[in-house]
């Protein structure tokens, strides 16, 4: 009875995460205009505070989406529910119109995940959750230049901004055919909307003008799939060190979405919102992506793993701007330190110490110019009670260059979710 109003919750809360996740700013960066916008460090508390690694990651006390071979690891008669929030701060240094230097800082944030995972038999799980693929946020103005309409209607502003993006609900399931050997899939429905908004605003001493605000939705629902696998080599006879390598193929698909579009035009004696052009559809393609990676085990106390993640977006035809996308490549590497998972007297000891970092040539395309990105990552593994625990990270990085009068930004992300454990599950309790 406890699981099955357990279960009910879940899937309500599940609901309530979908309607916020559509309604979440998770992100405010210039760049999101180009391609899907910005694709964040992937992965849940583990994965975020070790560079982002995952590949190699098998832990039966946490979800790793990103490799479902991994699932199988889960303990037979558990039960896993993750949920995390998310909260960040940009700062901007850049040049406006006139090539004068200029600085801002923006902050954002929301829900950032809801995950399950729970066992079929030994050495077979299954997972589902809801996390963000991608995210647009940005706004950016400039002035009217020209003498002529300087004199004849005044300061008109032009106004570009960019809000919404790309979710991601998953299920999917892992199994272990053989001793040491996990394979696995994951189905991806990708859902959201990105919406652009092109805006001519008339200054008040214009009164014979009107202003006009143009915008365009990306509306996206398409199913996607990926494939993993994970192979586990001892090193010694005692099992106390290790080595897993892993694989998985983010499966390549042409992404259905809709193009819908709307304009309002306000003046000071009309106010009339219009379609200028009917829906239409269209697609774009998501291209293959190969995360491979591997991981070195120490008894329960040390993990040190590495990731390469490669995926060219080059011949994905780009959908908002004129701006070519490009081949996107990622460097991960990440160190989890656990003094002695078991001790009696010190929780500090039982605390999982956590150090990565990032590289990424992602596929956005400036001017010729390929945006790169890199970042620290740090976190903490708070144990709760039982093989529950607190999960915080953070992530401080660079976004961008001054070259060419571009911008850079540096950001900082702060990660907290909770990855409460459950066991036994599936065990039916007898009573005298």
């Amino acid at each position: 009875m406890r699981n099955k109003y357990f279960i009910t919750t879940i899937i309500a809360f599940l609901a309530i995460v979908n309607t916020a996740f559509t309604q979440n700013l998770n992100t405010y960066s210039p760049y999101s205009r180009f391609g899907i916008g910005i694709i964040p460090l992937q992965g849940f508390g583990i994965n975020t505070s070790l560079g982002g690694v995952s590949q190699g990651i098998r832990n039966p006390y946490e979800i790793n989406f990103l490799n479902p071979a991994s699932y199988s690891a889960q303990d037979s008669m558990s039960f896993l529910f993750d949920f995390g929030v998310q909260t960040n701060t940009t700062s901007f240094k850049g040049y406006d119109q006139y090539l004068n230097e200029q600085s801002a800082t923006n902050s954002a944030g929301g829900i950032h995940h809801i995950a399950i995972g729970f066992p079929i038999t030994k050495k077979w799980g299954v997972s589902a959750g809801i996390t963000p693929y991608s995210n647009v946020g940005f706004r950016q103005i400039r002035f009217e230049t020209s003498d002529s309409i300087l004199s004849t209607i005044g300061r008109v502003k032009y106004e570009n901004l960019g809000t919404g993006g790309i979710t991601n609900a998953y299920i999917g399931t892992g199994v272990s055919p053989f001793h040491n050997f996990s394979i696995g899939a994951n189905m991806i429905y990708y859902f959201g909307s990105l919406d652009y908004n092109t805006n001519i605003i008339m200054p008040n001493t214009a009164a014979d003008y009107s202003s006009g605000y143009v915008k365009s939705s990306f509306a996206i629902n398409d199913i996607s799939f990926s494939v993993g696998a994970q192979y586990k080599i001892d090193l010694d006879k005692h099992l106390k060190n290790s080595v897993v390598l892993g694989i998985t193929a983010d499966c390549p698909s042409n992404i259905n979405y809709k193009r819908i579009y709307s304009a309002t035009v306000v003046g000071s004696s009309i106010s009339d919102t219009l379609t200028p052009h009917s829906t239409t559809s269209h697609s774009f393609k998501k291209p293959l992506g190969i995360n491979s990676g591997i991981a070195f085990y120490h008894s329960d106390n040390l993990i040190i793993a590495f990731d390469y993640y490669v995926q060219d977006w080059s011949e994905t035809e780009p959908f908002n701007t004129e701006q070519p996308l490009g081949k996107a490549q990622t460097f991960k590497g990440g160190i989890q330190y656990t003094p002695n998972p078991t001790d009696l007297k010190s929780y500090f000891k039982k605390v999982n110490y956590r150090i990565g970092g990032y590289y990424n040539k992602s596929s956005i395309m400036v001017n010729s110019k390929q945006i790169d990105n890199y970042g620290i990552t740090f976190g903490l593994g708070l144990p709760l009670k039982g093989k529950t625990r607190l999960n915080l990270s953070f992530e401080i990085g660079q976004r961008g260059t001054n070259d060419n009068y571009l911008i850079k930004e540096t950001y900082g992300v702060m990660n907290l979710s909770i990855s409460f454990y459950d066991y036994p599950w599936f065990f039916k309790r007898k009573y005298n």
